[in-house]
């Protein structure tokens, strides 16, 4: 059995638009055991038999990696013996690729990690593999619902109100207002919080799952009726679970980073002003949704 190594170590969302390009690897190598380098509450969001084993890329001990010495970086250069492959999801200034070629590696695909045109990210990871053919569901990421799941009656919409950018923000007073007119509807408002959102203040007697482990949010989310958020992380882990989905755009562009999933729905802000957007306009196409 060859070894084969995938590396990606970027934030939630970046992780998800490539998973489909880790499936076409899996594809390509079958009887592989492949192993994640990369971080590992990502990792656990990753379906059952794309890797065989997963390494924390945060561990010191695989600084030396990423050094670019192409003399076998010791103690990790003993742990990639035996590796014949790699698929790296990386800068090219990060040294990681010249480290690998220095251990033997034959085979090592580098792509940056992220596209710098208007192609989606998906389909850019996907170039890396012009001889395979992808059909529309090849190109939708999915993960593994194998997390924990919050206690969610139906009818439940959850609101995740942050980012890791404050420009692509809707205003948190126009999340309130969105979460009383969706009680209003008669569905029940859980809100998703993470580290990025800490301090925020919430309607009173609002009920919010916190820093919850994403393997959880993600089969918590699978069993909600609607998601609304921003362009972040958590937005595209919605989609990717199956839950229905509003993704609110304005600074970032949806042609590139629209999440991708069985039911999404992106609102794009005029003039890239995410502000802009209104309460009853947003409310108006979550009911939309629901309906469908």
């Amino acid at each position: 059995m060859e070894l084969s190594l995938v590396y990606h170590a970027g934030a939630l969302g970046d992780f998800l638009t490539t998973l489909p390009a880790m499936r076409a690897w899996r594809r390509l190598h079958p009887a592989d055991r492949i192993v994640l380098l990369g971080k590992s509450e990502l990792a656990e969001l990753a379906p059952r038999g794309l890797f065989d084993d997963a390494w924390e890329a945060r561990s010191s001990f695989f600084a030396p990696l990423f050094s670019g010495n192409r003399e076998a970086p010791s103690p990790p250069g003993m742990r990639m013996r035996g590796f014949q492959s790699a698929l790296l999801f990386s800068s090219a200034s990060s040294g990681l690729s010249a480290s690998l070629k220095g251990l033997g590696l034959q085979e090592i695909i580098q792509q940056e990690p992220l596209p710098t045109g208007r192609m989606h990210a998906v389909d850019y990871h996907l170039g890396l593999f012009p001889g395979l053919t992808f059909t529309l569901e090849d190109r939708v990421p999915q993960i593994s619902r194998a997390g924990n799941a919050a206690a969610v009656s139906p009818g439940t919409a959850a609101l995740h109100p942050g980012s890791g950018n404050p420009r692509k923000n809707w205003p948190l007073e126009k999340f309130r207002a969105l979460a009383a007119g969706l009680e209003q509807a008669g569905l029940s408002v859980r809100w998703v919080l993470g580290p990025a959102e800490a301090g925020l203040m919430l309607p009173a007697g609002a009920e919010a799952w916190r820093n919850v482990r994403l393997a959880d949010i993600a089969a918590s989310l699978a069993a909600c009726d609607l998601f609304v958020g921003n362009d972040s992380g958590v937005t595209h882990l919605s989609a990717a679970a199956g839950c229905a989905t509003v993704a609110l755009f304005g600074a970032t562009d949806p042609a590139v980073w629209a999440p991708r999933g069985r039911c999404v729905r992106v609102i794009t802000a005029p003039e890239g002003t995410v502000e802009a957007l209104s309460v009853d306009s947003v409310l108006s196409e979550c009911c939309d949704v629901l309906r469908r």
